[in-house]
């Protein structure tokens, strides 16, 4: 079939046209029906005859307006014939679906444009108020951070006329007492604008260290103003710090030892000249009871950074060992004691010995002296200063003691003479002193003699022991000869 309105062939029975998308069914029924109609009330007329000239084909085709169908025969008296209407083109559906589509998009567009714009906030970089200061001298520089807050707020009313409404009134306080203001909405601007920050490191600086600004703030206070903070944690190297003179602090410095060790004492010598090494002040480890052979640590006591500060120089060293020697000491041994100082305590003990005797030969007398053997005891650490001694010496003999009486007063008997002596020293040059000025028999036996006196000494070896040993065991340390105990 042809589409009556584009005049293309479609197939038969379509309802629309493939081509133009007109409604072909509707335009042949509206076309039947003129047609019909006009059949009905064709009036039945007798045509008259008119002798028509001939004309030529090539006139006809000349003259394409006179044409035999175009002729209205005259004496038609009811003008009933209707020429049929041209059917309505429908509507092309894709074109209509574009259009709606259209519609639809731009309305989706211009209402996610009015969201947008509603919820838009305005993004404030705080590292652009930043400003990060260093001065001293490298190595023991500081860094402090000023936050420039005239531009902040300044720029936070230009950003938003609701922040700049809230600083102009309810922050000034001015109007107070009206009713839109409220404590609350106070404390909400403060939330919104306060802003804290810090530098993780501000001293110990040197240049090319990097220090850290970390912020804080509270965007939910802030989005009430369509405002968002941007503060994320920023690095500044460090950078201008003066130049240092480096100097050893222990130059031209000693220790002093003085006394006799493990008594020794201790202090420092500053034999410089120079203001500043004058300036320099120091602390001992241990400044007493001290012993050869003890290591003592001196420690700058003054403040890097303020002596930076205050002359420029930095130290290479704050510490430095010093060692106790070259002082006299304490005998702290039986194997210290030197030959020539043991002979000499033992030629005084045989002295005293026969001293005491002599003294009571109408009385008694003892004989056969021999060298047992010694005590040595040192003082403890924790005890030192004891009154008696640093260091005791108990040199014993034995003898066989007689009573020289008439009338005997007790059997020929055994008896140990300990005789002490303390404080037995070894001068720095190696030479050892003992004082023998002294130097007495300790004890007392149960031998009588004249008017109830008792011989000195101890017939019992293991009484000698408690007695001059075991009794000072909290304050000494002993070394006993074999045989003595």
């Amino acid at each position: 079939m042809i589409c009556p309105n584009c005049n293309k062939e479609i197939k038969d029975g379509s309802k629309f046209c493939i081509f133009c998308g007109a409604n072909v069914q509707s335009q042949s029924n509206a076309r039947n029906d003129v047609q019909n109609n006009a059949q009905s009330v064709q009036p039945q007329v007798n045509t008259p005859q008119y002798n028509q000239p001939q004309q030529s084909v090539s006139a006809q085709s000349q003259n394409p307006q006179f044409q035999p169908n175009n002729f209205q025969p005259a004496g038609v008296n009811q003008g009933v014939f209707v020429q049929p209407a041209k059917p309505k083109k429908p509507m092309n559906k894709k074109l209509l679906f574009g259009i709606i589509g259209g519609a639809c998009a731009l309305l989706i567009i211009i209402i996610v444009s009015l969201v947008l714009v509603a919820n838009h906030k305005t993004k404030i970089n705080l590292s652009d108020y930043i400003k990060v200061s260093y001065d001293g001298y490298d190595a023991y520089g500081t860094a402090s951070v000023e936050f420039d807050y005239d531009k902040y707020l300044d720029d936070l009313m230009k950003a938003s006329s609701s922040f700049k409404k809230a600083y102009n009134s309810d922050m000034t306080c001015k109007n107070l007492y009206d009713s839109d203001i409220t404590w609350s909405s106070i404390a909400d601007y403060y939330d919104a604008v306060d802003i804290d920050y810090d530098l993780d490191k501000t001293s110990g600086l040197s240049n090319g260290d990097t220090v850290t600004v970390n912020f804080e703030y509270d965007n939910d206070a802030a989005a009430q103003y369509k405002i968002e903070y941007v503060g994320e944690s920023k690095e500044y190297t460090v950078e201008g710090l003066k130049e240092t003179k480096k100097i050893d602090p222990f130059e031209g410095i000693t220790v002093e030892f003085s006394g006799t060790s493990p008594n020794v004492s201790a202090k420092v010598v500053n034999n410089s000249k120079d203001e500043v090494y004058e300036n320099i002040y120091y602390d001992l480890s241990k400044s007493y009871d001290i012993k050869i052979g003890d290591t003592i640590t001196v420690t700058v006591s003054n403040d890097p950074e303020y002596f930076v500060e205050d002359y420029g120089c930095v130290f290479t060293s704050t510490t430095k060992d010093f060692k106790c020697t070259a002082v006299d000491q304490y005998v702290s041994k039986t194997a210290d004691i030197k030959e020539d100082t043991l002979n000499a305590m033992k030629k005084q003990t045989e002295d005293v010995i026969n001293s005491y005797f002599a003294s009571d030969s109408k009385y008694i007398g003892v004989s056969d002296l021999k060298f047992e053997g010694t005590y040595f005891l040192t003082e403890k650490v924790d005890n030192s200063w004891s009154f008696n001694g640093t260091n005791q010496v108990y040199v014993i003999y034995s003898g066989k003691v007689k009573s020289n009486e008439e009338k005997k007063q007790f059997d020929e008997t055994t008896v140990y003479f300990p005789v002490r002596y303390a404080d037995i020293i070894e001068y720095a040059d190696g030479t050892q002193y003992v004082d023998t000025k002294y130097a007495s028999i300790e004890g007392e036996t149960t031998l009588k003699y004249s008017y109830f006196s008792s011989v000195k000494g101890y017939t019992d070896k293991s009484a000698m022991y408690n007695d001059l040993v075991v009794a000072q065991k909290a304050d000494y340390t002993e070394e006993i000869t074999d045989g003595l105990k």
